[in-house]
């Protein structure tokens, strides 16, 4: 999505030399890009499966958005609109033992599908993001690396199905993001009925890291693209994620 200008964020006018009177300092302005980050819980005995990573990073992205304090009226409205309307920028973090459990007070949801636990944050500025959540750590720890497939599995009708490119090498964290951006796009556009179906069926999710072949095939099928915007690990516009319902 393309950046707004935030109205709120004029220039301060500059001081006039010549004013009489005590100089105040100039109040700080946070400029820094908006972004909903996420963090994954990595303990090192129990780590989680990449591809549930993947799963639970999109499946807690939409949990937040559609809390009814994400709604019209909700504490959390403002935020998520402000973020909405610009880039849907994702940071995904990792957190164990005592760390995690600090990240929880951090306002957002948390959500474990499939032995991942993945909790989103209510999206904020980066640099005013609470120390619980600015210290957890971004780079990411080392977890499977899953097969890809050349085939699409057998998925019950209604399933959100998401496939990530083979042409550049990402991170798990990296892989998660691009996933949650898909998901969240595809969610945007379904239909109230559809919506509706999948929520009443626990909200059925597939990942798919597709062999070259696959994914050459994979455009006919393609509900949304997620083409990257280049922040980090891979060159921008590359078309990372399709995703469409089984």
């Amino acid at each position: 999505m393309p950046d707004i200008p935030d109205p709120d964020e004029a220039e301060p006018d500059e001081a006039d030399p010549d004013q009489a009177g005590p100089t105040q300092a100039e109040p700080v302005v946070d400029d820094s890009p908006w972004a909903l980050q996420l963090a994954v819980r990595v303990e090192k005995l129990t780590p989680p499966r990449t591809l549930a990573v993947c799963a639970a990073t999109a499946l807690a992205t939409i949990t937040l958005l559609a809390d009814e304090r994400a709604a019209v009226g909700g504490e959390w409205h403002d935020a998520v609109a402000k973020w909405s309307e610009r880039r849907i920028r994702k940071i995904v973090r990792r957190g164990r033992a005592s760390a995690w459990e600090r990240a929880q007070e951090v306002p957002g949801v948390t959500l474990v599908r499939d032995g991942a636990e993945v909790r989103a944050f209510v999206p904020g500025r980066m640099a005013s993001a609470p120390k619980a959540l600015s210290k957890l750590q971004i780079q990411s720890s080392p977890l499977d690396e899953p097969e890809r497939i050349d085939a699409l599995p057998e998925l019950a009708a209604g399933t959100m199905t998401i496939a990530v490119t083979p042409a550049v090498e990402m991170s798990w964290g990296k892989q998660a993001a691009q996933c949650a951006h898909a998901a969240q796009l595809l969610w945007w556009a379904a239909a109230e009925e559809r919506l509706a179906a999948w929520d009443e069926a626990d909200r059925p999710i597939s990942i798919v890291l597709a062999t070259p072949e696959l994914w050459a095939s994979l455009g006919v099928r393609a509900e949304v693209s997620v083409h990257d915007a280049g922040f980090t690990e891979i060159p921008p516009g590359t078309n990372t994620t399709v995703a469409w319902w089984a």
